[in-house]
């Protein structure tokens, strides 16, 4: 005797859920969850914002159209919601952007940039030979810091000369610490143009005194002076102890 069939639990529902709209919803939904949204298309960003404005049909028609035509998703959120409607979008999904758009903006006023942090003469000679290490010839920089060590700014200085031209070089520094808001600087020299390390150490010991003897005055430290050169680094620190 045949036993009688069982049906399968919730006979007359589709047997696979994940069928239509509903269902690529929710596997886009999966997939943010498991992965974030970093391995989203912008299409498919727009797509799931579009799923509260657009309960019941496919979004991702509209969603393209709108990348088509505005350029970006950027510039979708960033569209005015006359613009959008025009588009095709309703006005629920033309709100939700708006507010997207707002609270992005909002998220990145006042966030701290990532500084660079130049704790020791290694730190800032990596850093210098990164970034500067292209350099043509021998020029000087000021590099401003935080009191946490992290750099605030990297400005390039004109040469100094002994006299009034080394008394305002040292005068400029001193401003730029204060516009930057500054609680330390280190100068730096690239290059040797065609000298030796030893030698623009020597050559520039006038200039780099002459900023540590200012800055205190403004309660600003000077940490010392570097140079660079194709045979290597040397450094000192104004107590006189070298690198």
């Amino acid at each position: 005797m045949r036993g009688k069939a069982v049906p399968p639990s919730g006979a007359g529902r589709p047997v696979f859920a994940s069928t239509g709209p509903r269902g690529h919803r929710q596997r886009m939904r999966r997939r943010v969850l498991d992965n974030g949204t970093s391995g989203l298309a912008d299409y498919e960003v727009l797509e799931m914002l579009l799923f509260a404005g657009v309960p019941r049909r496919d979004t991702k028609p509209l969603a393209k159209a709108l990348i088509n035509q505005f350029g970006s998703l950027s510039a979708v959120l960033g569209a005015s919601a006359d613009q959008l409607r025009a588009a095709g979008a309703n006005a629920a999904s033309a709100r939700l952007f708006g507010v997207v758009a707002t609270i992005a903006r909002n998220s990145t006023q006042g966030a701290e940039p990532e500084r660079t942090a130049l704790e020791n003469w290694d730190s800032i000679v990596r850093y210098c030979t990164a970034r500067h290490g292209d350099v043509v010839g021998s020029h000087l920089r000021v590099l401003f810091l935080n009191s946490q060590n992290h750099l605030l700014a990297d400005d390039a200085l004109s040469e100094p000369e002994v006299g009034a031209s080394l008394e305002q070089s040292v005068t400029e520094i001193i401003r730029r610490a204060l516009v930057h808001q500054a609680c330390a600087v280190v100068t730096v020299r690239l290059g040797c143009g065609g000298k030796g390390v030893d030698a623009m150490m020597a050559h520039d010991k006038a200039f780099a005194t002459g900023v540590a003897e200012a800055a205190p005055l403004l309660a600003l430290d000077a940490y010392g002076h570097l140079v660079i050169g194709q045979g290597g680094w040397r450094s000192f620190t104004h107590d006189g102890a070298g690198g």
